[in-house]
């Protein structure tokens, strides 16, 4: 039976938890700012102006550093958009309450947020949401627009400020949509599940592809379809680190025409000093907890995202066996994705001999990329008129 196991916890006192705590203390202090005298004191207005910039980059520090150090942990995951939509809110209401911005602008905004992230925990049971389309520039605008509402309270200054938070809802608004359309698809797409896709391995007469078939609910050659149809609809590129799958995934990926489309390359890092010259994974992690580790994993799809140039970065690192390695027994494996405000890290247990270990970890590693990208976009709709000129 094909087990998976979860990774190895992350301490959640770290700075990027930190950060985000520290974020959720500035929203009192800034609501405290922005009202004092009614709004009408400038030198408290430009506090709280400093104070709100402050906490808008905690917001990307935090995030950055959970990334790069492997600091993700489930604490962070709840607390950092409850931080952000506190923030946000606070900075929204208070200007309504001054009477320099319309309610209904607050009330769509938080509609929109807060619906938006208890929908992405509810569907996170299903399949992984990726993130939005226009997120960034969503949060960006909505940040300077309220900056710019905090510094320029008449003239020219006020009327940008209008517009730019104009421009703020609209894009709240569009990639908000682009959620439940998101949403949908995926929901959609595990409900027409074949049931009998939805046993467990071991529940199969035989796994899918053979005695060492893949993971995951279909066959490898349709999997790998999928993620190259994905990533070039979207106009990705992906890029490819392995350890014990030896270039595994990456000929899998290139056995489909076409895949140099989207496909940037790869680095096989078999020894553990290779993570660290050719991946970047940090040499005290390596000596701490040594390769097989799903931080490895998380910095090797971090590190060949960034050294090859590409969108998406996906990663293998585990023990193929017959031998235990670093302490762990054969089939123990983490397989990593690295993508726009996206990081994933998938741990398992595999069966059977070093064969089926490494050809299982590529079909997880492909899995967890696939679902990083969703479901593939549905067809165009046949008019039942012939191509071409009639």
């Amino acid at each position: 039976m094909i087990a998976e196991v979860g990774p190895a916890r992350v301490s959640p006192w770290n700075i990027a938890n930190a950060l985000t705590a520290l974020r959720l203390v500035l929203v009192p202090v800034f609501a405290q700012f922005l009202l004092i005298d009614g709004g009408e004191n400038s030198r408290w207005r430009v506090a709280a102006a400093c104070t709100f910039c402050v906490a808008v980059a905690t917001d990307r520090l935090d995030g950055e550093l959970a990334r790069r150090r492997g600091l993700i942990t489930d604490i962070g995951k709840i607390a950092d958009p409850i931080a952000d939509k506190a923030l946000i809110g606070t900075a929204l209401v208070g200007l309504s309450l001054l009477g320099e911005l319309s309610w209904w602008v607050t009330a769509v905004v938080l509609v929109r947020e807060i619906g938006i992230t208890v929908m992405r925990f509810l569907v996170i049971r299903h399949r992984v949401m990726p993130a939005g389309r226009g997120g960034k520039a969503k949060t960006a605008l909505q940040a300077l627009a309220v900056v710019l509402y905090l510094v320029g309270t008449s003239g020219t200054a006020h009327t940008t400020a209008v517009a730019v938070m104009a421009l703020a809802v609209a894009v709240t608004l569009l990639t908000g949509v682009d959620y439940v359309l998101q949403a949908v698809r995926l929901v959609t797409a595990e409900e027409h599940v074949p049931a009998d896709e939805l046993l467990p391995a071991d529940e199969h007469p035989e796994p899918r592809g053979g005695p060492t078939g893949g993971l995951g609910r279909i066959g490898p050659d349709d999997l790998v379809v999928r993620v190259l149809e994905g990533l070039g609809g979207s106009g990705a590129t992906l890029a490819v680190a392995e350890s014990l799958t030896g270039g595994q995934v990456l000929a899998r990926l290139i056995c489909v025409p076409g895949a140099s489309a989207v496909l940037r390359g790869g680095v096989v890092a078999y020894a553990t000093d290779l993570k660290h010259q050719l991946l970047g994974v940090d040499r005290d992690l390596l000596a701490r907890e040594g390769a097989v580790h799903p931080q490895v994993a998380v910095r090797m799809a971090q590190g060949v995202r960034e050294r090859l140039g590409a969108t998406w970065g996906v990663a293998t690192t585990g023990v193929a066996g017959p031998d235990p390695a670093d302490g762990r027994p054969p089939g123990t494996v983490h397989v990593a994705v690295a993508g726009p405000d996206t990081l994933e890290v998938r741990s398992l247990a595999l069966p059977g001999d070093r064969g089926a270990v490494r050809e299982a970890a590529a079909d997880a590693a492909l899995g967890l990329l696939g679902d990083c990208l969703g479901p593939p976009a549905p067809p165009p709709a046949d008019t039942g008129r012939p191509n071409g000129p009639s």
